[in-house]
């Protein structure tokens, strides 16, 4: 029999390859009543192949997102649930529109075509199609044209007009800005970040280190204020800026240590910088977190939880639990934290469960944003909304809940009902009536967007109840073989038959390396100096070969390169060596 980790390298070559044909689609196991046998994995990509290939239309279904099950085994031929369409033959899938979903694909791309011919003179864009540029609404295109794949000059105007925007805007009103407001730099400094590879682009890099230094200086008691000058702790602008500078340090391990920056900061010196703020922000966010699990939408003020600010929270705090170190792996354990203070008592608990606590608030109280947007009073000097439909849609898929949760389904027929065909673009629901608008478009790619690497990294599975959550769990490396053309053989416990890896062959050159030392560690000189590469990009190497084994295994966590201490010194070495089982190599080329 085919064990879990075997059936999810199944799926995840098989959803790829059909993820590349049209979509978005979604995934989840199926157990068949009738087995007739195991496919391998690429005898069932190659069949999956063919079918596709004959019938790509069966992909393309208009009236509603595509749903695909997967039969990890065989099937008696003709078995198929009503309303399915059949594909594949014994070793096919099930094709089936699911109500509620949008062809979002299709509609993603004419939007970027849409705020391409829109874009204003400066780079940036405004909330509707014709406003005024500002730093919110530009930040909020970027995602939407990144999710599409455009770069190139339409991005790099708009992480100019950024740049230059931030710090204008910040200056007082009476020395000619807008005002010292928090969500002009939260803002501004994620829309620098949604580009990494442009980091360095000329001025991009300056403004991130601006943006962070305006809010080391600023901060207040328990996060960051709406305005300068103002105590009380805003959870809409704390939330904002921790996602942020988590951001930024996961763009900055990317870069490697001690990378010169613009004005003599380093990459390592700007982390050290960012690190106390991720800390101070989240210490708020906890402070401020209800016993229901919920955020109020004031702080201080005995107020109605708020959906919006719940899910704001949720995501901010997930960003700092997933953050990586410069290796790639995990920065540290979740290890138990204060919550709560600012109503009720301090309890002890991980970020997981916080994050869970959470989005179970949100499932059980969907009723109360699945078709709203909510108002937010604290945001001075304009009237603020949160697209909560899509917001606490992207907040509770976040938190482990299934995108096909019938909770959600209602989210999800708005989300569908509001695209506005004429104008390109998503419209905001609301008693004046519907406008399209940069704001409705963002909240909604982001929730689709959730959707997706969803079920990249897990599947699909039924998300029926409260306490339904899916954390994929680590694959632990047991045997590791090299092999002709830079591909690495990797066996996990638990399995036995060996996933193929493919790597550059800089990376390859890695994992040789260590595979021919007794112990498979080495110093990072050491490794520097046998790749003929400075110590500084040794952690990108291992970071990328990291990424390159997670991929083979379909998006679950894998270490096939871990941080080690040699002789008092940094160093790295093979997972497998760790757990007493000897990698072997098959071959040297």
């Amino acid at each position: 029999m085919v064990g879990p980790i075997a059936r999810r390298i199944q799926a995840a070559q098989a959803r790829r390859l059909l993820e590349s044909t049209g979509g978005p689609v979604t995934f989840t196991t199926f157990d068949a009543p009738h087995t007739m046998h195991e496919p391998m994995a690429q005898q069932y990509v190659d069949v999956i192949t063919e079918r596709v290939t004959d019938r790509p239309a069966l992909l393309r279904v208009t009236s509603g997102r595509v749903h695909t099950t997967w039969g990890f085994v065989g099937y008696r031929a003709g078995y198929c649930p009503a309303g399915a369409t059949w594909l594949g033959g014994n070793l096919g899938a099930i094709v089936k529109p699911v109500q509620g979903g949008p062809a979002f694909e299709s509609r993603g791309r004419t939007a970027a075509k849409t705020l391409l011919l829109h874009q204003g003179y400066d780079g940036g864009w405004g909330l509707t199609l014709t406003s005024v540029s500002s730093i919110v609404n530009t930040s909020e295109v970027l995602p939407i044209l990144r999710a599409v794949g455009v770069g190139g000059k339409p991005v790099r105007e708009a992480l100019d007009f950024l740049a230059g925007a931030v710090p204008e805007h910040c200056r007082p009103r009476h020395k000619g800005g807008r005002g010292e407001n928090t969500r002009f730099v939260a803002f501004g400094l994620t829309g620098l970040l949604h580009y990494p590879h442009f980091f360095r682009q000329p001025g991009v890099a300056e403004a991130v280190a601006w943006c962070v230094a305006w809010l080391e200086e600023h901060q207040v008691e328990h996060g960051w204020p709406e305005v300068s000058g103002v105590d009380d702790t805003s959870l809409h602008q704390t939330a904002l800026a921790v996602q942020a500078l988590a951001q930024l340090q996961r763009t900055l391990n990317e870069l490697g240590p001690d990378l010169a920056l613009a004005d003599g900061v380093s990459t390592t010196a700007l982390a050290e910088q960012v690190a106390p703020l991720i800390t101070h922000g989240t210490h708020g966010l906890l402070y401020h977190r209800r016993p229901s699990g919920a955020w109020g939408w004031r702080t201080y003020v005995d107020t109605s939880p708020s959906p919006s600010k719940t899910a704001l929270c949720l995501l901010a705090l997930s960003a700092v639990r997933s953050m990586t170190g410069p290796d790639g792996l995990p920065a540290g354990p979740d290890m138990e934290r204060d919550v709560g203070g600012a109503e009720g008592a301090v309890k002890r608990q991980r970020l997981g469960d916080v994050i869970a606590e959470a989005g179970r608030w949100l499932l059980h109280n969907h009723h109360r944003w699945e078709e709203f947007v909510e108002d937010d009073k604290d945001v001075q000097g304009t009237a603020w909304e949160h697209m909560a439909y899509a917001l606490g849609t992207q907040a509770a898929i976040r938190a482990g809940a299934s995108p096909r949760d019938p909770r959600l389904s209602k989210a999800w027929r708005l989300m569908d009902t509001l695209w506005d065909a004429e104008s390109g673009l998503w419209n905001e629901p609301g008693a004046s009536g519907c406008r399209a608008t940069i704001r409705a478009a963002f909240y909604t790619v982001m929730a689709y967007q959730e959707a997706r690497a969803h079920s990249t990294m897990a599947g699909l599975a039924e998300a029926t109840d409260d306490q339904s959550a899916l954390v994929p769990a680590e694959v632990s490396i047991r045997t590791v073989a090299l092999t002709s053309g830079h591909r690495v053989l990797l066996t996990a416990d638990g399995q036995d038959t060996a996933v193929s890896c493919g790597l550059s062959e800089r990376m390859f050159e890695l994992v040789q390396f260590l595979d021919q030392l007794p112990e498979g560690i080495a110093t990072v000189g050491e490794i520097a100096r046998a790749l003929y590469v400075a110590p500084s990009s040794v952690a990108k190497y291992v970071q990328r070969a990291n990424r390159a084994a997670s991929s083979a295994f379909g998006g679950t966590p894998v270490r096939l390169i871990a941080a080690r201490t040699v002789n008092g010194a940094s160093g790295y070495g093979l997972i497998s060596r760790a757990t007493g089982q000897e990698a072997r190599s098959d071959a040297t080329g």
